[in-house]
């Protein structure tokens, strides 16, 4: 019986292992590439949006002065979606054309 609970509590901890190796690709535009710095930056351990701004927040505070749209894997979004390795987040502000 020993063995048994044992087999079932390695199963609990293999999300906990495959999210510290999950990585999330955030693309930069406009003057927020002015602001951080780089166009692209890898981020890891984020489970949601929500997560991952806050350590954009964290690593470029002046951030939050500035407007703009996430888009997770080329689709806007507004709300604080979960994330998986491999995702695409881009952060877009206001753009002007014509």
């Amino acid at each position: 019986m020993t063995g048994v609970q044992g087999t079932i509590g390695l199963r609990r901890t293999k999300p906990h292992l495959e999210g510290k190796n999950m990585e999330v690709k955030v693309l930069f535009f406009g003057v927020l590439t002015e602001v951080s710095g780089t166009s692209i930056k890898h981020y890891h351990d984020v489970k949601s949006i929500g997560d991952l701004k806050l350590k954009i927040y964290d690593d470029y505070p002046e951030i939050v002065h500035y407007n703009f749209r996430i888009s997770l894997n080329s689709e806007i979004t507004d709300n604080d979606l979960s994330l998986k390795s491999g995702d695409e987040v881009a952060l877009l502000p206001p753009f002007a054309g014509g």
